[in-house]
């Protein structure tokens, strides 16, 4: 099997009622809504692999779950050190099944074999996970409470890697938890310098302008609509 069974699998997905204003992009393997404050997205990695279980080869398929919003974003775009096109194709928060709870992994034999069955597991699973986190994590405060209220509360801790969730974390709290601003931001400072002096390349990148950063991100409004709308 191959892209092109990629692509015909993608559009009997899309063909369902739930995904009606869902396009699929066949650049990057992934049937997209776009929305007023950012997007939805099901993304497919695929890779040939080997199905255990009926002992065969098999393209194996993993859908991941995005929504991006773009409040959490735009702003950032004339510090950052990357391509336009790569940071307006960031989402906010992101599954695969693993991280809920539900299988990762789905197999289609080579040849076709059992199509149709391999078909609408997928076809099910996709749909019934798609509405749940779209519905679930649908709003920027169920952002903020599952990544920064849950770190306030030690119950997950924060990203080790990279640097622009600094500034979507900052951003959130502003917009739904104001009064907890000065205390995140304390946590992520910490966590900032913890980075640094670890070597992580993303946080050297900013580091030494973040001052200049934060001052401006501080006298920003972020609910005027101007950095897009808020769920």
């Amino acid at each position: 099997m191959n892209k092109k069974d990629l692509l015909d699998i993608l559009e009997a997905i899309a063909s369902d009622m739930y995904f009606n204003e869902f396009k699929i992009r066949k650049s990057d393997n992934c049937i997209i809504c776009k929305t007023d404050y950012g997007y939805k997205r099901v993304s497919f990695s695929y890779y040939n692999s080997y199905d255990l279980s009926r002992d065969d080869l098999a393209l194996a398929i993993t859908p991941a779950y995005g929504i991006r919003f773009s409040v959490l974003h735009k702003w950032f775009e004339k510090y950052s050190k990357r391509s336009l096109a790569d940071q307006r194709d960031d989402y906010s928060i992101g599954f695969v099944g693993s991280m809920i709870g539900v299988e990762n992994e789905f197999f289609f034999l080579e040849n076709r074999k059992e199509y149709e069955k391999d078909l609408q597991k997928l076809y099910n699973e996709v749909i019934k996970n798609a509405k749940l986190i779209f519905t679930k994590f649908g709003t920027i405060k169920s952002y903020y409470d599952h990544y920064i209220d849950e770190a306030i509360k030690g119950k997950k801790s924060l990203p080790s890697i990279g640097f622009e969730w600094v500034i979507e974390y900052l951003i959130a709290t502003k917009l739904v938890a104001p009064a907890n601003y000065v205390y995140v931001k304390k946590l992520i400072l910490e966590r900032v310098d913890f980075m640094m002096k670890r070597g992580e390349p993303n946080i050297a990148m900013y580091y030494h302008n973040l001052p200049m950063i934060l001052d401006d991100l501080e006298s920003t409004d972020f609910s005027t609509g101007k950095w897009g709308q808020i769920p």
